[in-house]
């Protein structure tokens, strides 16, 4: 009995391990997706705003528990053109609202010249882990539009 005890804890152990890991790894491949929607954005000319934005949408999987709305049975899906087309923070937040999201630092930078990049970091912090998400995407919009900063 206590053979069966300590291999049965043991592969519980193992179980719970593979399950951890894999949550990490499907984290951090979720993260690289974000980074990558966000440079995309970026490389096309949108704001720093409307990249963090992409990048939300795009980490939802692994975003944690909804805040808002807090009901049952809306669809989230409908909601997420409405939630890219708001204006600002307060009326985005409005529309959904994720459990990690605020733990959440997306950073995109573009570049100039004869090869320029759009670039993004997505840092997430949970409660199991923090990860980090890079992608990079060549960028085209400065050769024929300016960017404000915006």
């Amino acid at each position: 009995m206590v053979e069966t005890l300590i291999a049965v804890l043991v592969i519980l152990m193992v179980f719970t391990g593979a399950y951890r890991v894999s949550r990490m790894v499907s984290a951090k491949t979720l993260l690289d997706h974000a980074a990558a929607r966000a440079a995309r954005a970026k490389s096309v000319g949108f704001d720093d705003f409307m990249c963090e934005k992409s990048a939300r949408v795009a980490m939802i999987p692994v975003a944690g528990k909804l805040l808002w709305p807090a009901q049952t049975g809306f669809d989230e899906v409908a909601r997420m053109p409405i939630y890219l087309g708001a204006e600002d923070w307060a009326r985005a937040n409005g529309i959904l609202d994720y459990q990690y999201w605020h733990t959440t630092d997306v950073d995109v930078r573009s570049g100039g010249g004869v090869s320029p990049l759009a670039e993004a970091r997505v840092d997430m912090e949970t409660d199991d882990f923090d990860m980090t998400g890079r992608a990079a995407v060549e960028s085209h919009f400065p050769f024929y539009m300016y960017d404000y900063g915006l």
